[in-house]
């Protein structure tokens, strides 16, 4: 008589969990891509800050066993951009830490895009049209009246006359902050200001620090983990079938 074939519990479970793996890389392994792709897309933004992925692997228990997670999150490089002369009058750039305060609607955000301009009211803005902060009263520029300079500290003069200080802070902990729908930085509610170090530089704009090389190597191998990942499930649904089917 033939023997009945009892079904391989172990080897089936572990090859759950092995789909489970492969398929937890391969959406990391998108994510990178997504993530990426976007550096590439920004490369000549203004100010643009380059993100990356972080993949964190630990045992967690489920029904008394140990099964593996995987968490991914993104994370912002803060890292100095290339500063390149432009000669604008509201061409700003910080060099060093720090970031231009911006007023909106639903409250302040912060940017490292200093490629503002002035309206016909004198208000000095952003390209999206938001006013930037000052401190204390916000400042007037004449739009018909003379040169203006913008010293290190961010303090406006045209000609003789102190226009004010535009608004610039850092946050202790840049974990803090996160990009909205328009690229600009909003900080959580538990962000804590302080004063930046960076200094101010006219007629200059800073550079994306996104290297177009290096985000196309980065490219490559998540590609590569995606594709070998999609490989490894599909192979092991083969063993599963023969298995399960007792051939």
């Amino acid at each position: 008589m033939r023997p009945v074939l009892g079904t391989p519990v172990a080897p089936l479970g572990r090859m759950n969990r092995g789909i489970y793996a492969a398929a937890t890389a391969m959406a990391a392994a998108e994510r990178r891509v997504e993530t990426i792709s976007s550096n590439l897309a920004n490369a000549g933004a203004v100010g643009f800050k380059r993100k990356g992925v972080i993949t964190h692997s630990f045992q967690n228990q489920m029904n008394k066993l140990m099964a593996p997670q995987v968490t991914t999150r993104e994370s912002t490089d803060f890292s100095q951009g290339i500063l390149r002369t432009t000669g604008g009058d509201f061409d700003l750039a910080l060099e060093g830490e720090g970031f231009f305060a911006v007023d909106t609607a639903e409250g302040q955000v912060f940017t490292r895009n200093g490629a503002f301009h002035i309206d016909q009211d004198g208000v000095l803005q952003t390209r999206d049209g938001y006013p930037v902060a000052w401190e204390g009263s916000r400042g007037t520029i004449d739009p018909a009246g003379g040169s203006v300079s913008v010293d290190s500290g961010g303090n406006v003069w045209q000609g003789s006359n102190n226009v004010g200080r535009i608004r610039i802070v850092d946050f202790a902990d840049s974990s803090k902050l996160h990009v909205d729908r328009h690229g600009n930085m909003r900080a959580d509610a538990d962000g804590i200001e302080q004063p930046a170090t960076g200094i101010v530089r006219q007629g200059m704009l800073e550079n994306a620090n996104v290297n177009a090389i290096d985000e196309m190597v980065g490219l490559i191998a998540a590609q590569r983990s995606f594709e070998s990942s999609a490989r490894l499930i599909s192979s092991i649904e083969q063993i599963m079938r023969r298995i399960t089917s007792g051939r």
